[in-house]
């Protein structure tokens, strides 16, 4: 900053225009990982070719917009339209055309059906009661072709493979706060949220109960050899489900 003097302003909320730029810096991290994955998920258990995919919560799209830059149409949908108009942006401004949806995903609904859909960063976690969850299973599965994918991550506790065990967990998750210089005026933005885990065990109930998906494949992390079962304390799952 040289000798510059830094001026100081706090918020608990900045300008709604800017969140989405400062969450998309805060959260850059590598993704090429995880897109590799979904790549690999997409050719070795989909029964159709995919080439349209919707991703859920999309935020700011590091996800989205690696797959579009990989060949795949994508949409997005996302609660925040302020994240949606962002994106909207980032899009245009590579070229890439895509459906970007202000919604619910508890209850949306996409101008056509596509071959895969992705929910990451566990996003699932704000869906905090099982008739949530269920409802999002039913709506995800109308969004989807026949033979077409879901696949998702989950933060999960670990030791799942012993339920009878006693187990705690402590950690202080769900808050989340940004600090940022910009022009020299230094703001602040808070989050705070709650989050739901579940157990495998407890998934697989709640996709039978959805019901238009049939169970693939789970995993501990984002490579094929990482089976889940293999895991002695994931603290993720992967899961991938096939609709019917």
């Amino acid at each position: 900053m040289g000798n510059q003097t830094l001026k100081l302003r706090e918020k608990s909320r900045i300008q709604e225009y800017s969140a989405p730029r400062f969450y998309e810096i805060a959260f850059d991290l590598n993704r090429k990982g995880e897109v590799d994955f979904l790549v690999y998920c997409f050719k070795r258990f989909a029964r159709r070719p995919v080439r349209r995919v919707v991703d859920i919560a999309c935020g700011t799209g590091p996800h989205l917009m690696r797959l579009a830059d990989r060949g795949y149409r994508m949409s997005g949908l996302d609660l925040s339209p302020r994240n949606v108009e962002f994106l909207r942006e980032r899009l245009a401004a590579k070229g890439h055309e895509g459906e970007l949806v202000v919604g619910d995903m508890t209850d949306f609904r996409l101008a056509r059906p596509v071959d895969a859909a992705i929910c990451m960063q566990d996003s699932q976690g704000h869906l905090l009661k099982t008739e949530q969850l269920v409802a999002h299973l039913r709506t995800v599965a109308k969004s989807l072709k026949r033979g077409g994918l879901y696949v998702f991550d989950r933060y999960m506790a670990s030791s799942w493979t012993n339920p009878a065990r006693r187990w705690s967990w402590s950690k202080r998750r769900g808050r989340l706060t940004l600090e940022a210089v910009e022009n020299g005026t230094r703001r602040l933005y808070r989050q705070t949220h709650l989050s739901r885990m579940v157990f495998p065990q407890e998934l697989k109930t709640v996709v039978e109960l959805a019901g238009g998906f049939e169970f693939v494949q789970w995993f501990f992390g984002f490579k094929p050899h990482q089976l889940l079962e293999r895991a002695r304390h994931p603290i993720i799952m992967v899961v991938v489900l096939r609709k019917k």
